[in-house]
């Protein structure tokens, strides 16, 4: 089967490793890719919000397969556009994937399927907001409604700064804090049936510590000892599976990744927010530890055959993503820095892709995030410290990194 992957960041270039894998993969394109991973599929130029572009691209290929991996060409309409011309996609239709693309609307369904949310207000005015923030009092949340790349979300104790990102997102949802850890969950859809992935836990905190800004992430790391074991099975019946119902009533039939932010809170699960596609860092460990050939599971979803999919498999152990950041990041990423690698050879670990590109035969900078270090190994401890060993093997002017992902869990905290 000819598999073409849209995207090129460090998801992707997880998606494009796991695929590799895959026996029933015969050819591996991406576009537009990244130079992390040319080393694995075929490159090909496209506009990958295009819908006619990323059509033609699948055609002219005869891909039997295309996994779309960001949001934005979700929202667009690509898969739409895919599915009328009869390719598989994984990925949702564009009024599906409305779950990511708009937090209200994303309330609504979750309101109306009876899935347990944080109360909360959507407000299209200041004077709107501030009677939302004054009902649920500090720590203020406020999502700005439409995408932002993973920064559209301030959790703040100042009302000023609240205000501030209120006022400059137009419209707005401000709901009330839940307390709690943060979890992630990927479920594989097809319309009617789901299957779990692995439960992941990221951090979105620029800092040590939980301190500084939001971002799109900076480290990730699974299995969750600490989390309940049956914690999959209460999501898939709490919140994916009556997702999926509500979508489907309403004439949306959700396919593809429905990704589920959880917060494990003091009168249990609630989410926090849903995305359309693999989350970022989260997939770079959940990825790791799948056993199963990822290429039939995603056709299965396209497919509409999930129910005939035989119980998934994972690898012992954990694995742990750290991320490693440009300078500036996240308000203002350099971008154009020369990186060096010297991954040792018996390193338990690798490096992928995020924002890298290739400038006069170097690798530069080319994004916010710009390598993914993966560990992996017997338990957290191990995978942790694989980990941070493959991201210092990389140098790169004014790079950083925290320096405490998994450090709580792998400590039995």
């Amino acid at each position: 089967m000819q598999v073409l992957v849209i995207g090129s960041g460090g998801r992707e270039h997880a998606i494009v490793r796991a695929l590799a894998r895959d026996p029933g993969v015969s050819g591996l394109h991406a576009a537009p890719g990244n130079p992390g991973i040319a080393n694995l599929a075929e490159l090909h130029e496209v506009k990958p919000a295009d819908p006619a572009d990323v059509t033609r691209l699948a055609e002219h290929l005869n891909a039997g397969l295309v996994v779309i991996g960001p949001e934005v060409p979700l929202v667009a309409g690509v898969a739409d556009a895919l599915r009328a011309a009869g390719i598989a996609v994984f990925g949702p239709d564009a009024a599906a994937a409305r779950i990511e693309g708009s937090k209200a609307f994303a309330k609504e369904v979750m309101t109306d399927a009876g899935i347990p949310t944080a109360r909360s207000f959507t407000c299209h005015s200041e004077a709107e907001a501030d009677v939302a923030l004054a009902t649920f009092g500090p720590p203020y949340v406020v999502k700005d409604d439409a995408l932002a790349a993973g920064k559209g979300v301030v959790v703040t104790d100042d009302l000023a700064t609240a205000r501030k990102h209120a006022a400059a997102c137009g419209k707005v949802v401000i709901e009330e804090y839940l307390d709690g850890p943060e979890v992630s969950l990927f479920a594989l859809a097809d319309g009617t049936a789901a299957i779990s992935l692995l439960p992941a836990q990221d951090f979105k905190r620029a800092r040590d510590g939980d301190q500084g800004p939001n971002t799109g992430g900076m480290g990730a790391y699974a299995p969750l000892p600490w989390a309940p074991p049956d914690l999959a099975d209460t999501v898939l019946g709490t919140v994916i599976g009556p997702a999926i119902g509500e979508l489907r009533r309403r004439g949306t039939p959700y396919r593809g990744l429905l990704y589920a932010g959880l917060a494990l809170t003091s009168k249990g699960v609630k989410v926090v927010e849903f995305n359309a596609r693999f989350g970022d860092p989260e997939t770079q460990v959940v990825l790791d530890r799948l056993a199963t050939p990822l290429a039939g599971l995603l056709q299965a979803a396209a497919a509409g055959d999930l129910a005939a999919a035989p119980a998934l498999s994972w690898l012992p152990g954990a694995a742990v993503t750290v991320v490693l950041a440009a300078e500036g990041y996240p308000e203002s990423p350099v971008k154009g820095d020369k990186i060096n690698i010297d991954l040792p050879e018996r390193a338990r670990g690798y490096l992928l892709h995020a924002g890298t590109a290739l400038r006069g035969g170097d690798l530069v900078t080319a994004g916010g995030r710009v390598l993914n270090a993966v560990g992996s190994g017997p338990d957290l401890a191990a995978a942790r410290a694989a980990a941070y060993a493959v991201v210092e093997s990389v140098e790169m002017r004014g790079g950083w990194y925290r320096h405490d992902i998994a450090e709580r869990a792998a400590a039995g905290r």
